[in-house]
């Protein structure tokens, strides 16, 4: 008897999942997921962006692109941060300093990239080398980095945690108002650099960026970059992502860190493999 209960159960939770019904150990008076209003496929009344996107590398005025090749990925001229030079505090221009003086002896302070850890959100934003996939599914929006952890963007709703731990990309919550996706983060490692020349920022950092579909294969990435901690006044820029739909851009070389990084490794790179 007890054996016909426990397949009569299962048959009950399996007909349940089928009919979209609450998951396994979720209670009926739980939220139904997908959240009311989404659809599978991404929010019922969003432009779809999903697709792989390529943006632009950062670069000083007058300087070249900060990138491992020294150029944009794809040719086009690099973004810039406003205001330049960075409006630090006092005790953030002394980082900066620091920073300087030991790159022109040989060390990378603030590279975390060159120690094989991930290279972070803001870094991510302002400098693109290389193409990053978005994906739309039920309540968020998640983008797909080379080489480090995807970016996830919560659009059911939610706040940011009370007791959030800071990480390398952060917690990013969003709503869309028309074409555009409207993205707050916090709760980002002071750890990470804020671009590919690793200018610091504090645990303050606050970020709040938005993509907006300006065509069909053109989005505009708008970022401010608040601390009050290390800025005398917001930061901002702009990075332009295209999409790309050639096969050549659908399949990236391996980076393998721990092999390649040039702050571990002496031996040549394999081929196949970006020496970092």
């Amino acid at each position: 008897m007890k054996a016909f209960d426990k397949l009569g159960r299962c048959l009950l939770t399996l007909a349940t999942l089928l009919a979209g019904g609450p998951a396994i150990g979720q209670a009926v008076s739980e939220q139904q997921w997908p959240p009311p209003g989404v659809s599978y496929y991404g929010d019922r009344n969003a432009p779809d962006i999903s697709g792989l996107w390529l943006g632009t590398a950062m670069a000083p005025p007058g300087g070249a692109p900060a990138t491992n090749s020294g150029a944009t990925a794809d040719g086009r001229p690099p973004l810039y941060l406003t205001p330049w030079p960075l409006p630090y505090t006092p005790a953030y221009k002394k980082i900066v300093a620091d920073r300087t003086a030991a790159a022109k002896q040989g060390r990378a302070i603030g590279d975390i990239g060159a120690r094989c850890l991930p290279f972070g959100l803001p870094a991510m934003l302002t400098n693109k080398n290389y193409p990053d996939e978005i994906v739309q599914t039920p309540g968020e929006v998640t983008i797909f980095m080379y080489n480090t952890f995807p970016i996830v963007i919560w659009t059911d709703g939610r706040g940011h945690p009370k007791d959030l731990k800071p990480s390398y990309n952060g917690h990013s919550v969003g709503y869309w108002v028309g074409d555009t996706l409207f993205v707050d983060t916090v709760g980002i490692n002071a750890s990470t650099p804020m671009d590919g020349a690793h200018d610091p920022h504090s645990a303050k950092l606050h970020l709040k960026w938005s993509i907006e579909r300006v065509a069909p294969d053109v989005i505009h990435t708008h970022i401010t970059f608040y601390d009050d901690e290390a800025f005398t006044e917001p930061v901002t820029t702009t990075n332009i992502w295209q999409r790309k739909t050639t096969r050549t851009w659908e399949v990236l070389d391996d980076a393998s860190c721990f092999e390649n990084a040039s702050a571990f490794s002496d031996k040549t790179p394999e081929p196949g493999f970006i020496k970092f």
